[in-house]
């Protein structure tokens, strides 16, 4: 009885899951018929789907899937035993017809799937000859389910990519991703491929064993090493975005910590808004409400309220955005900056949309506006849906709108509008925003419609999250409490008394809290009716904390209260306690400092003001600045009088700073200043004193007794006797002003110099050439960033330099701030030093690890606030640059000037198109043979040999590595034809073209016209250089190298690259993968990189040989054989001499065209030539007997032409050329002049 074949259960799990997984992710409607569809039915729908994109004018040849589906027959043969009985089998091929019809309506999209069909077609060409009975072997299953597996992979990818919303936008770049890990699905059904053939062919068991394991290891391998180059391509293309953005993160990243932190310290205060209704509605993934308002009075506490309900989201793994406006950075209120800062984050949740981005804005040169990135954001909501059977939600919180200014509000609040009514009905992606923020005009009138959450109406959740907080606050004071006798029952009326009188506001009971904490009370009862006392309003509390502060203090102390309270409120950006207190050291404007202000100082505001984590100093609320700048504070502090105050202590601390780190000042005396924090305001000071400067002398006019011109003018005085040694470079090309504001200064010549010159040293333009500067010096590449690989060639041999070498500064307050941040990285790297205690050292390592590396352009947040490292600064500073990086990981090549460059450099090392080869009839064809096929009959008349090989040897050629040097040194070798050429009567034109006389040529053993080897020894400088052909490396050293450098100095060129680019260490072991030979001396190993890892290119056609030439014959041989053509052509004779009764019109020497040697492609040309030119007939009548007179003067020449390998020379008789596409810069045609050979002629 017939019993069927046991099968093996991993391999249809495998199968199972694998279908179940393509069924999960296609639409129900778009599966219907795939059970009952045959391969018959995908055939005949392809030659409909051919004959409909005729129809429209887009004929595509569908036969291409032939293969595929014939593959796929013989496949399902041996495949039906797993299959039998389930829908499994016809999945295979049925998606194709769904694929192809949806992909059709995009021409590029439907190419590429075409494509990966094909490549499929030729993974399964075993299965056409292997048995059915195969099928029942259980080894052998286990490899048709990977066949299986891997095809339904194709389908899910090719589906979801033409099925999500906005697939033509993302098809290119997404599928680009996809492309690796396709080609590494074809790797794997090839390994499999052997496997089948040695199961098929009955090897051991343990052979198929040994070549499954060694399969599946390296599939493992394989897929973690193409999902880690993702993860760094991805993360290099985000880093190009963030520097397109000019975004700056940090902000967002310490608001939040600040606030979230305030809510984690107590423990179920906030817990109530997740229970609102509205909220949790919010939160639920349904269309409304699509927009909730959370208000609130000022220190109601929303900013910490939302804090937690982020952390919730957090924690859900909900699709989250966010971004916290805050009176502490002027950056987080910018409308741009909320634009980024969404942008970004949803580019971090949706990595396949970094592509799209980095190839639409970055690669697309697109400017960074307002408009565009509102453009940009919508495009990204539209199409973040990541598949076509689910909607997307995504949730959007922007905290403190409020604190904007109200241009802000309204941008922001339209923004929303426009974003929840337009995506309202696409179903794909559905935007939910909170927004918190008090009641202000601007977004009253805009959300107005919207669901609100009211602080206000949620007295009694507020009531009780207060009355929580208030409790473990009076916990926390236990002690105390205990000591004054208070029960639980009084304990529980203090929270009740301070909770009512609280009325909503968390700000109103922690004032309290932290007025009973710190002042001091005999009794319970006399704490309660302090309590009772305290004002209801809290401006009204805020005047009383200012009446304890300042009641006992002189007018000098509270002078000074006012100077603090000025710094926190108008600062640049936070200050860090050493930073603050250095500032205040030189308030007054003097600038011989020798100590820091004492610590203490800080305490006396300490209800007003506190210190956050990062150490910074801050307000505890924005409402404390509020109150100070209202009439109702009993000190006023103004804006004007804040900013001078500060403009007085930036110019004091540099004047101080030039006597210290501009003199030979013992080392020891600068360290022990610096450590202690004297010159902590440095940074802050040279960002920021010139904005400080132009905007005093702009806002009022200084009278000659004002102390800023005082300190101003005594700072240019000290610095403006060295120029900006750049600026006096170029000073006589006149630019116009950096700053409209220094007309203000017109009255003082050496202040404006110097503000302009510190200006100019911290402008866009002087960082970028900085950069490229410090960059040459690196890497030793030089200007090949501009250009590409190819260009770097033509530099001289001086702009090479090896090793590393520092800017120099251009003006001495950049030299200030360099010679402090060297002081400064000293200490940071000491564990101890003489005189200062480990405390000290490492308070000043806490407060400036960030100063060491700030970013050199002005303005920017990291200029101040710096980075630990050069690598990390020099990353930052090019985002703010033209510069572009290539974003292929373990691509190790500098950044590109323009994004042109930066195109040609990944065209040609990272995107290699397969090129058409020419077809050579007979292998290799040397030239001889290619002149005979032509139907060229040769004869070369006996000519004395005149040994022009040697001068060619001698010509010294330039440093572009073209054919430019092969035309000059050819040039040079060129002789005129000795005898004439004649015309038979009946020759036609072709005939013409393709015959010499025999007259004119004489074969001679001497002289023989096909022995090119000796005559064409050309230097390898002119036709070719050599480069790195370690993988993603192609750098070229160039042809400098070699023609201007002897052996020694070439092998220190390519040693260095090796060791600085390819060698991590100092191990005589090869660094390159495949290779890692060992040797017994690092002379050895520069000798084996030189001769292994390095090879010729040829400067013409290097993309068609990538792997290079070894050998100088090679390439020699390769230049002869594809760009060097013989070419055919008439010039003239000087006929004068035979004619002396009729001279020409035109001498023969003075004709350019023919002393130059012009080429005339007819005979009758270059007669009509001398007929015009030098024998010209009257007007009114033709000479034939001049015509047939100068015919002997004219004639032929066979010579040989340098020529791309992409032009189709001449003679094509016997060969087959294809016409071969490629980038602008590589399709700039190569000299195609006439070269003479004097042999030849």
């Amino acid at each position: 009885m017939f019993s069927r074949p046991p099968v093996s259960s991993a391999a249809k799990q495998a199968v199972k899951a694998a279908f179940e997984q393509l069924e999960k992710a296609i639409l129900p409607e778009d599966a219907c018929d795939f059970t009952t569809k045959k391969l018959d039915d995908v055939r005949k729908a392809a030659l409909a789907l051919e004959n409909q994109l005729a129809a429209r004018k887009a004929l595509r040849n569908m036969s291409r899937l032939l293969p595929l589906l014939t593959g796929l027959e013989h496949y399902a043969k041996v495949m039906d035993i797993l299959c039998n009985g389930t829908p499994f089998l016809s999945w295979i091929w049925a998606p194709i017809t769904l694929i192809t019809r949806i992909a059709s309506e995009y021409i590029e999209a439907f190419e590429k799937i075409i494509k990966g069909y094909a490549r499929i077609a030729d993974c399964l060409g075993r299965f056409k000859t292997l048995h059915t009975a195969l099928g029942a072997e259980r080894d052998f299953q286990e490899t048709l389910a990977v066949f299986y597996v891997n095809i339904l992979q194709y389908h899910e990818q090719a589906y979801t990519f033409v099925r999500r919303k906005g697939w033509k936008v993302l098809f290119l770049t997404s599928w680009g991703r996809f492309e690796r890990r396709f080609d590494n699905i074809l790797d794997d059904m090839k390994r499999h491929e052997k496997l089948v053939d040695l199961q098929a062919s009955v090897h051991g068991i343990s052979d198929v064993r040994q070549l499954r394991d060694d399969i599946k290891s390296w599939r493992e391998e394989s897929r973690a090493q193409i999902h880690k180059w993702h993860e760094k391509q991805a993360i290099k293309q985000y880093d190009s975005i963030v520097s397109w953005l000019k975004s700056e993160e940090s902000d967002q990243l310490a608001i939040f910590d600040a606030i979230s932190s305030e809510g984690a310290k107590f423990a179920g205060t906030c817990s109530w808004v997740l229970s609102n209704s509205r909220i949790k509605a919010w939160l639920g993934r349904a269309t409304d409400p699509s927009v909730l308002w959370l208000q609130g009075t000022p220190g109601s506490g929303k900013s910490v309220l939302v804090s937690q309900v982020v952390k919730f989201m957090k924690t859900s793994k909900m699709l989250l955005v966010y971004h916290f406006c805050s009176h502490r950075y002027a950056s987080s209120r910018e409308y741009e900056q909320i634009l980024r800062s969404i942008i970004l984050q949803l580019l971090r949740k949706f990595d396949e949309l970094i592509a799209h981005v980095y190839e639409d804005c970055i690669l697309a040169k697109r400017s960074p506006t307002i408009q565009s990135l509102e453009k940009l954001l919508y495009s990204l909501f539209s199409i973040a849906s990541k598949g076509p059977r689910q909607s997307e939600y995504i949730w959007i919180i922007i905290d403190g709108l409020n604190e904007c200014d109200p241009r802000t509000q309204s941008s922001v609040a339209n923004l929303i509008n426009q974003i929840t009514n337009r995506l309202s009905g696409s179903g794909d992606t559905v935007c939910k925003f909170l927004v918190s923020s008090r009641k202000t005009t601007h977004i009253v009138n805009r959300l107005r419609m919207r669901q609100t959450v009211s602080l206000t109406e949620e007295r009694d959740n507020v009531k009780l999250a207060i009355r929580q907080y208030v409790s473990q606050r009076l916990r926390g004071m236990h002690e105390m409490l205990a000591q004054l006798d208070l029960t639980r029952k009084d304990i529980d009326d203090v929270e009740r008394v301070i909770t009512n009188k609280a009325d909503g506001m968390f700000l109103y009971a922690r004032l309290v809290l932290d007025y009973l904490s710190k002042n001091i009370f005999y009794t319970g009862s006399e704490m309660r009716r302090s309590i009772d006392e305290l004002p209801e309003k809290l401006s009204e509390f805020y005047r009383q904390i200012l009446v304890q502060i300042l009641v006992q203090l002189d007018e000098r102390s509270v002078q000074r209260i006012k100077n603090i309270l000025g710094w926190i409120a108008f600062a640049k950006r936070p200050m860090k306690r050493m930073e603050f207190l250095s500032a205040l050291a030189f308030s007054n404007g003097e600038f011989k400092v020798t100590s820091l202000v004492p610590k203490y100082i800080l305490d006396i505001c300490g209800a007003l003001v506190e210190e956050r984590s990062d150490t910074t100093m801050t307000f505890i609320h924005i409402s404390v600045k509020e109150f100070l700048q209202s009439p109702a504070s009993n000190v006023v502090i103004s804006e004007g009088e804040a900013l001078t105050e500060h403009c007085l202590s930036a110019l004091a601390c540099l004047i101080c700073g030039s006597d210290i780190f501009l003199t030979d000042k013992d080392y020891h005396e600068k360290a022990s200043r610096v450590v202690k924090g004297i010159h902590g305001f440095h940074v802050y000071a040279t960002e920021f004193w010139t904005e400080y400067v132009l905007h005093y002398f702009s806002t009022q006019p200084p009278s000659d007794n004002s102390i800023v011109l005082n300190l101003a003018t005594k700072l240019a005085e000290r610095l403006g006797e060295r120029p900006d040694t750049e600026d006096a470079q170029n000073n006589s090309s006149p630019s116009p002003p950096v700053d409209e504001r220094l007309k203000h200064l017109k009255d003082w010549p050496r202040l404006i110099n110097l503000v302009e010159a510190s200006l100019r040293s911290r402008s866009l333009k002087r960082l970028e050439s900085n950069l490229v500067q410090e960059l040459q010096h690196s890497t030793g590449i030089g200007d090949e960033t501009k250009l590409g690989a190819r260009e770097a060639n033509t530099l001289s041999p001086d702009k090479h330099r090896l090793g590393r070498s520092t800017m120099q500064e251009t003006n001495d307050i950049s030299r200030m701030l360099s010679s402090y941040q060297e002081v400064v990285r000293f200490l940071l790297q000491q564990d101890e030093y003489p005189g200062i205690s480990a405390a000290d050292l490492y308070l000043f390592k806490s407060q400036f690890q960030s100063s060491a590396f700030t970013c050199r352009l002005s303005f920017c947040p990291r200029a101040t606030n710096g980075f630990s490292s050069e690598e990390l600064r020099r990353q930052h500073e090019i985002a703010h640059t033209q510069l572009s990086l290539c974003t292929v990981p373990e691509c190790r090549y500098p950044p590109f000037t323009s994004i042109k460059a930066l195109k040609a450099h990944i065209n040609k090392y990272h995107r290699p198109e397969k090129r058409t080869r020419h077809i050579r009839r007979n292998g290799s064809v040397s030239l001889r043979q290619r002149y005979l096929d032509a139907g060229v009959e040769p004869s070369v008349e006996r000519l004395a040999h005149r040994g022009k090989s040697a001068e060619l040897s001698g010509i010294k050629h330039n440093s572009s590595p073209t054919s430019r040097s092969t035309a000059t040194a050819l040039r040079r070798i060129r002789v005129e034809n000795s005898s004439n050429s004649t015309e038979t009567p009946g020759q036609t034109k072709e005939g013409r073209r393709l015959s010499v006389s025999s007259q004119a040529m004489d074969m001679d053993d001497d002289n023989n016209v096909f022995n090119l080897d000796e005559i064409l020894q050309v230097p390898i400088a002119s036709i070719g250089f050599r480069g790195c052909t370690i993988a993603n490396c192609g750098y070229p050293f160039g042809a400098w190298s070699e023609e201007y450098c002897d052996d020694n100095d070439t092998d220190n060129v390519v040693s260095y690259h090796y060791w600085n680019w390819h060698h991590a260490d100092s191990m005589a072991q090869c660094a390159v993968t495949g290779c890692q030979m060992i040797f017994s001396s690092g002379q050895g190993l520069k000798a084996h990189y030189k001769k292994r890892h390095t090879a010729l290119f040829c400067t013409s056609c290097d993309e068609h040989y990538p792997d290079g030439f070894a050998l100088e014959d090679e390439l020699r041989n390769h230049w002869r054989s594809n760009h060097l053509m013989i070419g055919e052509g008439w010039i003239c004779n000087d006929p004068s001499d035979a004619m002396p009764d009729c001279p020409p019109t035109t001498s023969y020497s003075s004709c350019s065209s023919c002393t130059q040697h012009r080429r005339f492609g007819r005979r009758e040309d270059a007669i009509t030539h001398l007929e015009t030119q030098h024998f010209p007939p009257p007007s009114h009548s033709t000479d034939e007997t001049l015509t047939h007179f100068l015919e002997p003067y004219v004639r032929r020449v066979w010579a040989y032409e340098v020529v791309k390998r992409e032009e189709v020379p001449r003679y094509t008789q016997g060969w087959t050329f294809t016409m071969e596409g490629s980038d602008e810069e590589e399709e700039e045609a190569l000299n195609n002049t006439l070269y003479f050979i004097e042999d030849l002629a």
